[in-house]
């Protein structure tokens, strides 16, 4: 198979993964009852078992290096969500859906942080798309421009969300790193913490209801095993930076789901942010195949 052909599956794969963790929104609507941590716990349960099961046969392939690396993801995806859960207490829905939603800008500048890898002109472009479009779906009118302290905890948890992007597109580069049995040892890695967090907070002690069993399985199986699975797998041939901005599809899609099976209320603000995050993401891709095969052509005729 030709690696762009790859790459163009990748990004497809990538997508569908941003549209999980978007359904995943008012699927945890639905269970908010529930503790935190315990729903932590059991969806990355679920999913390690669901994984471990499929894919056994992987861990024939298990070295240090894979291990090491699944604890340095797994540990950055699990502070991402005690950041989101921790965050939103301290300050209001909106500008936590704001903050939590950062990584598509934070990515390009770890990458040139961390990497000395240069901002494009589609990468800025595409960045401020997304940033307009993030505004307008969680803009509302206690948005404010006071910083409070739920606001500075939520920027970590797209701090580490994005570090764990960029992270990962290293690692998927090093052959010695399976993506599936990375994949498989991160969820394992993030069942026992959050297993830990749920019997150090008590919230063991809560029993799950049938209804609430249906959708954590769901999440625990869609939105978390294949989800995480198919950006492993992904970010092989896409670049981190084209990652970030395509997970900006994560926010959109779950307002969307929200409005159609919750009857959440958008307003032309949420629509018109939804379709900005889109715009950006099809002008990104378009731009992106158009430099590709403006290089190939220049390779032919050289």
């Amino acid at each position: 198979m030709q690696i762009h052909k790859k790459e163009r599956l990748a990004a497809l794969g990538i997508i569908i993964c941003t549209l999980l963790w978007g359904a995943g929104f008012p699927a945890l609507k639905a269970v908010e009852e529930l503790p935190a941590f315990l729903i932590i716990a059991v969806r990355f349960i679920l999913a390690a078992g669901f994984l471990s099961a499929v894919f056994y046969r992987r861990f024939r392939l298990i070295n240090r290096t894979v291990v090491k690396n699944a604890f340095i993801l797994s540990f950055l995806i699990f502070i991402m969500y005690v950041f989101a859960t921790v965050g939103i207490r301290y300050t209001t829905s909106s500008k936590a859906s704001f903050f939590s939603c950062l990584g598509f800008v934070i990515i390009p500048f770890l990458n040139w942080l961390l990497y000395k890898q240069k901002l494009s002109k589609i990468t800025v472009i595409s960045v401020l798309m997304c940033l307009t479009g993030i505004f307008l779906l969680s803009y509302s009118s206690d948005m404010g421009l006071n910083f409070a302290l739920g606001d500075i905890i939520c920027i970590g948890c797209s701090l580490s969300g994005s570090l764990q992007i960029v992270f990962l597109d290293r690692m998927t580069k090093d052959e010695r790193n399976d993506p599936t049995l990375l994949s498989v040892l991160m969820m394992i890695l993030i069942a026992i913490y959050g297993t830990a967090a749920v019997f150090f907070t008590g919230a063991w002690q809560v029993r799950p209801a049938g209804f609430d069993w249906g959708v954590l399985i769901f999440i625990g199986v869609c939105c978390t095993a294949i989800a995480y699975l198919l950006q492993a797998v992904g970010q092989k041939y896409v670049p981190s930076t084209r990652v970030g901005i395509m997970c900006a599809l994560e926010p959109a899609s779950g307002a969307i789901f929200s409005a159609i099976f919750l009857g959440d209320h958008l307003g032309w603000f949420g629509w018109s942010g939804g379709a900005v995050i889109i715009a950006s993401l099809i002008f990104m891709e378009a731009m992106t195949a158009r430099k590709a095969a403006k290089e190939k052509e220049e390779q032919h005729a050289s």
